[in-house]
């Protein structure tokens, strides 16, 4: 099959303009997001989907990358034209707003730890990282149960913390999927909790390696920002 994506991949079509598409509830971003998490492991019943379990966020308060639960997992789809994912959770806070954050890492091989730590991706520019809203987010309701899903097609994403930087090899790159804690739903920063990074959050709590265009991301208000919940697809 490796053959196979090898042979796809050099035939592939040039690349299209890039999109974010929002996700909406299913039914149901390393420590970026990554030395604070730990490591990972996804497993696959096919060549391009990809499943894992949703694990602690070191900033959430739990055992840093102990599972969540039974129920709370992730899926990755790859193809040759981007990545697609979904993720079905619990233990979320009622009445917080959460967003999506995707950390893609095109050259994983580059990384000094696996998986990518945040000096990796923030500081190494050989891993040709890029961290970006993943198009969904919302308020959780009294049950802590939320889904979240969303897309993205190969090529630059310049809506994302760094610069020049894109989604380059879909089916190689390493992806982090990172829930972040808005804090209660503020009526005057909505819709910016769930669209944007700090939306409603103050300064303490946002991770000194973030860069300045993540810290701008969002009107500040009074709450305090916690990358909850992560997945990792090695």
């Amino acid at each position: 099959m490796r053959d196979k994506l090898t042979f796809l991949r050099n035939e592939t079509v040039a690349r299209g303009r890039v999109t974010v598409r929002r996700g909406g509830l299913t039914a149901c971003l390393a420590v970026i997001l990554a030395s604070a998490i730990g490591v990972g492991t996804a497993s696959s019943d096919s060549d391009n989907v990809q499943r894992t379990p949703m694990r602690w966020h070191a900033q959430s308060g739990k055992t840093p990358m102990s599972p969540v639960g039974d129920r709370a997992r992730a899926e990755l789809r790859r193809t040759l034209g981007g990545i697609s994912y979904s993720i079905n959770t619990h233990s979320l806070r009622a009445g917080h707003a959460y967003t999506v954050w995707v950390v893609v890492i095109n050259d994983p091989a580059a990384c000094a730890s696996s998986p990518c730590s945040p000096t990796d991706i923030f500081k190494n520019p050989d891993t040709d990282a890029q961290v970006l809203y993943g198009g969904s987010g919302h308020v959780v309701g009294s049950s802590g149960e939320a889904g979240f899903g969303g897309h993205l097609s190969r090529g630059p994403l310049p809506q994302g913390w760094l610069p020049d930087q894109g989604l380059d090899d879909p089916l190689e790159a390493e992806v982090h999927l990172v829930l972040n804690d808005h804090g209660p739903k503020l009526a005057e920063y909505m819709p910016g909790m769930i669209r944007t990074y700090r939306a409603g959050c103050k300064d303490a709590g946002l991770p000194a390696i973030f860069p300045a265009a993540a810290k701008a991301d969002g009107e500040p208000g009074p709450n305090t920002c916690t990358l909850w919940q992560v997945a990792l697809f090695e």
